[in-house]
């Protein structure tokens, strides 16, 4: 029985930065609001230096572009008045100056300015200025805080050692994921992940329980870190010792949530997705605990039978279960699915659907992503 089906596992990493333009001129703020829109920033205006000054410190922006000349406060009064607050010392400041500004380019990089764009800009120049520039802030960013709340006896030297072993973890983190997906006569499988720190509580997983049986594991753990990655060994390691061939996804849930309770604190817990392919079927029999619902792409068929993925009909796998860890007294049920040639099978994390856009609190969702992946249902899994 020839079948074509997907699983398909995403973590997205999104992290959009803040930056302030602050411009009397309201041509020049629409065109940067644009371009910086587009380049992926989150762009906030202000159109002149009091304003500007009350927005950077109410908002924290990562950058701010601010213009020399401006009415009521011009550039050099916001600069000393932001390089003298601590809440707004360490934002990074691009000045946009005029050509003829020589001496006020001199004073704006003494008073504190990191770098200055001349009118009239190039909007590719203002691009690679700003992410020079962010580059260069954003160690410091994270890590004047951290030196901070860890008090007066660290150093950035103890910093550097524990990024270090935050990468070791992060290596050893990627070892235990496995290093491709499976291969099986009739199906596709891919898989992608994308940490939106260097270590995370984000898991998959492909079992072998038989010739014709393969187990399939999501999990995301609440948190991220160290903490985060700790708890996701010992779901993968119970996952890898509990899951077999006889019993049915939710025992196996039921089993993993009582591990989890007993051995962790109350604040930890996960969500997790467990299902059982059969590979000479294609039935698909899993169960959900707190997790985002697979969604499955049904193909039409044309009269041949041939699979036509124009207009796919969508399933959302629904049937859930309970947080892994949070309850002791926890259900779990078991649901099927029955894949077909065509079909395809996704499963994520909820790191795609929240991930936010450039507007606050505009989350991609799940409407988009089935949107999304039903434009490309004719792809390669990996393409997916």
């Amino acid at each position: 029985m020839d079948m074509s089906e997907t699983v398909y596992v995403s973590k997205v990493n999104s992290s959009t930065e803040t930056i302030l333009v602050v411009d009397d001129d309201t041509d020049i703020l629409a065109l940067l609001e644009m371009s910086l829109t587009s380049d992926g920033f989150n762009v906030i205006t202000a159109s002149d230096g009091m304003e500007g000054l009350e927005r950077a410190k109410t908002d924290l922006p990562d950058l701010i572009l601010l213009d020399v000349m401006m009415p009521y406060m011009d550039g050099l009064q916001v600069i000393e008045k932001l390089k003298s607050d601590s809440d707004t010392s360490a934002i990074p400041v691009l000045w946009i100056t005029a050509k003829s500004q020589t001496e006020d380019k001199l004073k704006g990089l003494e008073t504190g300015g990191d770098d200055y764009i001349t009118k009239p800009f190039d909007l590719r120049e203002v691009s690679a200025r700003i992410n020079a520039v962010l580059g260069r802030t954003r160690p410091v960013k994270y890590i004047n805080p951290l030196i901070s709340a860890m008090g007066e006896g660290f150093s950035e030297e103890g910093v550097a050692e524990l990024g270090s072993h935050l990468q070791a973890a992060a290596e050893i983190q990627m070892k235990l994921l496995p290093d491709k997906p499976p291969v099986y006569p009739g199906f596709e499988f891919a898989t992608m992940f994308r940490s939106s720190t260097s270590v995370s509580g984000d898991l998959y997983d492909f079992i072998p329980l038989s010739e014709t049986r393969i187990g399939v594991v999501l999990g995301d753990v609440k948190g991220h870190g160290i903490p985060a990655a700790l708890l996701m060994v010992m779901i993968q390691t119970a996952s890898r010792l509990l899951c077999n061939e006889t019993d049915s996804p939710s025992t196996v849930l039921k089993r993993i949530n009582t591990l989890l309770f007993h051995n962790t604190d109350l604040e930890q817990f996960a969500t997790m997705v467990y299902g059982i392919l059969e590979l000479d079927t294609g039935l698909f029999t899993y169960a959900n605990g707190g997790h985002c619902p697979p969604i499955h792409f049904i193909s039409r068929k044309d009269k041949t039978g041939t699979p036509n993925h124009n207009r796919p009909k969508i399933a959302l796998l629904e049937t859930g279960g309970m947080l892994i860890g949070a309850f002791d007294i926890a259900t779990f049920s078991s649901d099927t699915c029955q894949l077909s040639p065509g079909d395809v099978l996704i499963l994520y994390t909820d790191g795609v659907t929240e991930t936010e856009g450039v507007k606050p609190n505009d989350f991609y969702g799940e409407d988009r992503l089935i949107e999304c992946l039903s434009r490309k249902l004719d792809q390669s899994a990996e393409t997916l």
